[in-house]
Formats: structure tokens, sequence, C-alpha cells
């Protein structure tokens, strides 16, 4: 399974390396006044999430599928929270992030995978099929492990044809305790409730230490099957 998740981590990268150094371009040739000018959209289009909330959590459920990072959009929830209401930026954002974690998914499983078949159809390479025996152990490491972007394991899993009900069961749970942490703390920092700051970073903290645990069995297990 692990070398399986390689290749297709690889896929992907791939394809976030090519957006990443089209941005690149387009800042370099147009210089700091591009960079000037996208800064200052940026700054509308806070003020414009702030002021509407549906739209607020519309882009945390579509834009990171367009590899924005998700924390800003985060960021802003807690702040839209701090004065809406913490919990209730909570559960819109959890439930934005799983709106963004299923309809990505069959993106990377439908056309997604159409794609990279017919550009994989002139090498000897072919989309790794999922081992069924610990897939599961795998996809929750992926999950847990920090600094794996979300949206990177959404189009990965999909690719492979991961069972829907799996995938969601394990990316759920995990990605509504991240979510829900990050609005909490900044809802509380802007709300003036240093009680949600210390539930929200508790929850985004004991994720990470649990995706260490799980690595480290992970690896003796791969070890003993070896």
């Amino acid at each position: 399974m692990k070398k399986n998740l390689l290749v297709v981590a690889g896929l992907v990268l791939s394809a976030f390396a090519i957006l990443g150094l089209a941005y690149w371009s387009v800042v370099s040739i147009g210089g700091p006044e591009t960079e000037q000018w996208l800064f200052e959209r940026w700054k509308s289009f806070e003020t414009f999430l702030l002021a509407n909330g549906f739209w607020l959590f519309a882009a945390i459920a579509v834009l990171p599928a367009l590899i924005l990072p998700v924390a800003p959009l985060l960021t802003l929830a807690g702040i839209w929270g701090g004065g809406k209401g913490a919990w209730l930026a909570c559960v819109y954002a959890s439930l934005a992030v799983i709106v963004n974690l299923s309809w990505t998914y069959w993106l990377a499983a439908g056309p997604g995978r159409g794609l990279i078949e017919r550009l994989l159809s002139r090498t000897k390479h072919k989309i790794p099929v999922p081992d069924k025996e610990n897939e599961f152990v795998w996809t929750l490491i992926l999950r847990l492990t920090p600094g794996v972007p979300f949206i990177f394991t959404n189009y990965a899993l999909g690719l492979i044809r991961m069972p829907f009900w799996r995938y969601f069961i394990i990316s759920a749970p995990v990605l509504s305790i991240t979510a829900g942490g990050y609005v909490l703390t900044f809802a509380g920092i802007f709300g003036g409730d240093w009680q949600y700051v210390w539930m929200g970073a508790s929850g985004v903290v004991v994720i990470p230490l649990i995706g260490r645990l799980l690595v480290k069995k992970g690896k003796k297990a791969e070890d003993n099957h070896a």
C-alpha cells in the first residue's frame, strides 16, 4: 500500500507543482505591481467573505480544491465566529470541509482518474490498486500526519478509488476535529474567550500526536510483513 500511495503522491504533486509554477511565473513576469495587485484582491476578498457568511463557508467547501491553502479561510471563519458565535462557525466549517472532501474524492475518482489514465497510457505505469489489507491504516496515517495537505490526500485516495465509505469514515472525523480546532482557536482569540482558544488548540495539537503514533505502528507493521 505504501508503494501505491507513493506513486499516486508523485502524480498529484506533479499537478500541484505545475499550478505553483504557473503562479510563480505570473508573479515573476508581472513584477511587484502584479504581486501587489494580487494582495489587494485577496484583502478585498477577505472583506467580502467576512461580510457574507454563506460565501465564506462556500469558499471553504470549494477553493481548497484549487490548491488554495485552507488555513487562511479557517482563520477567517474563526474571525467570523468571534462575532457570530464560535460553535456556529465551528459547525459550519466542519460541514464545509466534509462537503469538500466528498466532492473532490469523486472528482479524482471520475474525471481525474480518466485524465491520469490517458497520460499514463503512453508509459509502462498504471494507477495502483489499493491494498485492502492495510489501506485503512495508511489512510489514517496520511490524514493524521502533520504537513500533509488534506486536499492532497483527497485527490490521492480518489485516484486509487479507495472505497468511499472507508475514505469517509476516516476523513470526516479527522478533518472536522482539525478544522473545528482552528476555527475555535481563532474565534476565541478575536472574540476574547480564552476557553475556546484552549479547546481549539488542544484539538489541533492532539491530532498530529495521534498521527505520529500511528506512523510508528504502521512502519512496524510493514517491517513485520517484509
